[in-house]
């Protein structure tokens, strides 16, 4: 029965780690300020008119 526990444990850790990895990538990828950094918006439109 204990391996039976050891396991169910063990799983649900690797269960986590997976998750967490991939929410943190995911976050990494959809950061929004870092498109504000590349990316800027324009002053006024008397620089950039509208096309």
């Amino acid at each position: 029965m204990t391996y039976y526990w050891v396991v169910t444990v063990g799983m649900l850790m690797v269960l986590f780690l997976i998750g967490w990895t991939f929410f943190y990538f995911l976050r990494q990828t959809l950061n929004s300020d870092e498109s504000k950094r590349i990316d800027p918006l324009p002053k006024s439109n008397k620089e950039n008119p509208p096309i």
